[in-house]
């Protein structure tokens, strides 16, 4: 079986190659410099392009013309205009020119038709797309996605020699120079496997060099050359400062790595301004830099918190934290990790090159998708017999079981060899056309075995060679999903859209589920009205506006043959690759129409004024809640709701102070700041909706108790029994719509308990005298009497005509509501 081998590890500041070769990672050198690390910068020199080291010296001679940092903006509409070239890049790319460079580390005798590229864990389905896109771009036949915290993890289980018992928890923290991730890892004696993760985008090293920058270098420049707002304007790209900005941020660079091993440094300034030269020495000392980012290292410890909070587990349950990143180098991080954790942070695997190693070993293990077919006669030889395997790929024990189902009629007996002629099973006879085989394996190395299916007479009638175990390497269970992928659906008692999962954070890629449908509305054939399939990546329980759409068909009444029916069926298949594909498969089956797309979204546009837009909406919410609070003297629930407030008029102001045109990632960061604070809102509102939807579930559960109590018939209480039997499930779940989904079940009961005897329409009538809003209360005072002179003759007949009229007169909210929840704002399934 040939495995793919090379990883690459795409970093924002620092990018790696490397290959496994039974057992032993080469990590490859740049045959310019002879260093492993190559720049993640790029240099426009009239025709010449170069990359890595060689362009960051040109910094301070041309940085106009040199683009660095762009893993930060991938999956984003945001170009690079280089005047060398005169032309717009986007961070693919720039990234596929890094992968380029990368390839010629490489020996040219070897082919890299596949590679591994990592990722950080965080990354949306747009951004890994992105990146995959930028490896076929750079010339790759195959490219496979992995994790950065599973590739770390694989390389400090894999190198250093840790015996694994019983199961342990491991967090891995990854800080590298644009991006965190942190990472809960469970650990057992042959496997890892991602328990749960949480990071940030745009948070990394990177943000520190922006900080002196912002906080010491510039106010300095300020005050020295009487200038103002040199800040905001430092980022535009129409700015008089062109490239001054990333000139800075590489004096900023060395100025941190200076301080992540001594107590000062000292920088030096010099660069052209205005077309003047400006030259300045400045100190810095480690406690100044560590209360300038002290802010953002403490992100970083929240983040691991709230894994370990998310997960149930306490601090003493950790048994590792495992440092990933350069910007691990800060001692301040370490510190802060120790105290708040009380864990060793270990430092012991390289933390710039721990990626690169652990994806190699993934590489080692992982069947390439590309083979090099020979032809002959343009006849492709088909296998003569089908068959099953089963074998782990990755074993650290000694021995491995292969079990096989072959069906075939000729085949007779099996034989297993070793590739090294190590090992040969013999010929031994099928059982039923199935097999099961202990075979030995070499120490630490890719074991490759082929299997002979023999007929009768001994003839081979097939060659299965596509069998390897990895002895020694640790096996990592799958990918996980980062957020869940769900659909936006219509919630027609709420008449609002709501969000279905359909697949669930953390479950194991690739991923493929069929789910059927009820089309929520008519739409005839030639008609303007839509279907909509909408496929988003975010919180199952947040509002359908918090997520990202990562996948939407919409099918008009133009496209059908057919009408489509309000109340029939749709079929609808969802794949998710392991590398975050998504594919979309629509049957409608009234029509007997298919309809797909395969969606591999590489870019999203983000404005400040769409971000602005977004919060406005949201923040008028916010205050009617928090005016509303107020006079109900829900002081405490109030200030929760003032804290979002402020976070969204704080992040509307930095909005302010940044141009559409603003070179850095500003802009990208204060998305994801607003989208968290909707969230925050989301979780705050849907908690207090949560516990009114318990309230009124109990009272249902009550009103339906009080009357089976006085109920003989057994089929309601063989009802009841069977809808509160799971309510423990439905009321821990915190999901409003399996609880609405409860109530609506109480209530149905409860009816039907009601109508099943006069008699009972008498506490209804009773609760009735409670109701204030009726439509016409002069009616409904005539009714009350009449009911009255019923309950007196016990005429309980009447009586439950007088409660028809009663209840006829209520306001119907939900015709209201209907009313609001146009066809147009429907999605058209439920």
């Amino acid at each position: 079986m040939k495995t793919i081998n090379f990883a690459i590890d795409l970093g924002t500041t620092n990018s790696l190659i490397a290959k496994y070769n039974d057992g032993i990672i080469k990590i490859y050198n740049n045959p310019l410099g002879l260093k492993q690390t190559l720049p993640s910068c790029i240099a426009f020199r009239g025709k010449r392009t170069i990359i890595g080291d060689k362009a960051l010296d040109y910094l301070a001679k041309d940085a106009e013309n040199i683009c660095m940092l762009f893993k930060r903006k991938m999956g984003t509409q945001d170009t690079y205009f280089i005047p060398a070239i005169d032309k717009e890049l986007s961070p693919v790319e720039l990234s596929a020119l890094i992968l380029k460079e990368l390839k010629n580390f490489v020996n040219d005798e070897e082919q890299l038709g596949s590679v591994v590229i990592t990722i950080p864990a965080s990354f949306d389905t747009i951004q890994s797309n992105a990146t995959k896109k930028a490896g076929y771009l750079a010339g790759f036949k195959e490219v496979v996605l992995l994790q950065e915290p599973i590739a770390a993890c694989l390389a400090f289980a894999n190198t250093s020699n840790i015996v694994v018992t019983e199961k342990q928890n491991w967090i891995v923290y990854d800080f590298g120079g644009g991006t965190f991730d942190v990472a809960l890892i469970e650990v057992n004696e042959r496997e890892l496997k991602v328990i749960d993760n949480l990071g940030d985008n745009y948070l990394g090293g990177a943000d520190f060099d922006s900080l002196i920058v912002e906080k010491i270098i510039v106010p300095l420049i300020e005050e020295k050359l009487s200038l103002f707002n040199m800040w905001k304007d430092l980022k535009s790209k129409t700015t008089l400062y062109k490239g001054l900005y990333f000139e800075l941020l590489k004096i900023a660079e060395e100025a941190k790595k200076e301080l992540s091993h001594h107590e000062e440094t000292e920088i030096e300034i010099d660069v052209d301004i205005n077309a003047h030269n400006f030259y300045e020495t400045l100190l810095i000392t480690r406690a100044q830099f560590e209360d300038l980012i002290s802010p953002k290292v403490e992100q970083t410890i929240s983040f691991i918190q709230e894994v370990i909070k998310n997960n149930q587990l306490l601090n003493s349950q950790i048994d590792r934290v495992i440092l990933i990143g350069g910007s691990t180098y800060l001692p301040l991080i370490k510190k802060r990790i120790v105290e708040a954790v009380g864990v060793e942070a270990n430092s012991s695997i390289d933390p710039t090159s721990a990626v690169v190693l652990g994806a190699a070993y993934y590489a080692g293990s992982k069947p390439s998708m590309v083979t090099d077919l020979i032809v002959e006669n343009d006849d492709i030889r088909k296998p003569a017999v089908d068959f099953n395997l089963f074998y782990e790929q990755n074993t650290r024990d000694l021995e491995e079981l292969i079990t096989g189902k072959i069906t075939s009629k000729n085949g007779n007996s099996f034989r297993i060899m070793r590739n090294d002629g190590g090992y040969d099973s013999g010929i031994k006879e099928l059982d039923n056309g199935a097999f099961s085989e202990f075979v030995p394996l070499l120490e630490g190395r890719l074991n490759g075995f082929k299997i002979q299916i023999l007929n009768q007479d001994m003839d081979v009638l097939d060659t299965i060679s596509s069998v390897a175990i990895n002895q020694g390497s640790y096996n990592v269970q799958g990918q996980p999903l980062p957020n869940d992928i769900c659909m936006e659906i219509d919630d027609l008692d709420a008449s609002t859209t709501r969000l279905e999962v359909v697949f669930s954070k953390g479950s194991i890629l690739p991923l493929k589920k069929k789910i059927y449908k009820t089309a929520s509305k008519t739409i005839l054939r030639q008609s303007s009205s839509n279907l909509i399939i909408n496929i988003i990546e975010g919180k199952s329980k947040g509002l359908p506006s918090s997520g990202l759409s990562i996948g939407y068909i919409e099918i008009s009444g133009h496209d059908l043959d057919e009408d489509l029916i309000k109340g029939t069926d749709i079929e609808i298949e969802l794949e998710v690759t392991e590398s975050r594909d998504l594919k979309i498969n629509v049957f409608l089956q009234s029509c007997e129409q298919e309809f797909k797309n395969v969606f591999s979204e590489s870019e999203r546009s983000i404005s400040v004024h769409k971000i602005t837009m977004e919060i406005n909406t949201v923040l008028g919410d916010v205050e009617n809640l928090i005016s509303m609070n107020i006079s109900e003297e829900n002081f405490e629930y109030s200030q929760l709701l003032e804290a979002i407030r402020v976070g969204l008029i704080e992040t509307q102001i930095a909005l302010s102070l940044i141009n559409d045109d603003d070179v850095s990632d500003v802009k990208f960061q204060l998305d994801d700041k607003k989208r968290k604070l909707i969230q925050d809102f989301d979780d705050l509102t849907r908690n207090k909706l949560i516990a009114s939807e318990i309230e009124a579930y109990n009272e249902s559960k009550t009103s339906v108790q009080y009357h089976l109590d006085k109920e003989e018939n057994e089929r309601f209480h063989d009802l009841y029994k069977r809808i509160i039997l799971n309510e423990r499930e439905v009321i821990n779940s915190g999901n409003k719509y399996l609880i609405r989904a409860k109530i609506k079940e109480l209530d149905e009961l409860y009816y039907s308990i009601i109508k099943s005897s006069d008699e009972n329409f008498i506490s209804y009538f009773l609760n009735l005298k409670f109701v204030t809003d009726f439509s016409d209360q002069r009616r409904a005072d005539k009714l009350f009497k009449e009911g009255e002179k019923a309950l007196d003759k016990k005429d309980y007949k009447s009586l439950r005509h007088i409660v028809y009229g009663l209840f006829a007169l209520l306001p119907d909210y939900a015709k209201e509501k209907q009313k609001k929840f146009k066809d147009d704002s429907r999605t058209g399934l439920s």
